[in-house]
């Protein structure tokens, strides 16, 4: 099974944590007021914080 690294798109992003709250590994978190991929390697590559994400 190949583990899929989750991307950000900053410009996208509204600084609303969402996704960061729904990672349970803690690879995510806010800096500056965007969400930034903290650990690579802590990312599951499930996904659960695709659906948190109010702008896609």
């Amino acid at each position: 099974m190949v583990r899929r690294i989750i991307q950000i798109d900053e410009e996208k992003c509204n600084g609303c944590g969402l996704c960061a709250q729904a990672c349970h590994e803690e690879a995510i978190g806010m800096i500056d007021g965007k969400a930034k991929l903290l650990r690579d390697d802590y990312c599951d590559g499930l996904g659960n914080c695709l659906p948190a994400c109010p702008t896609g």
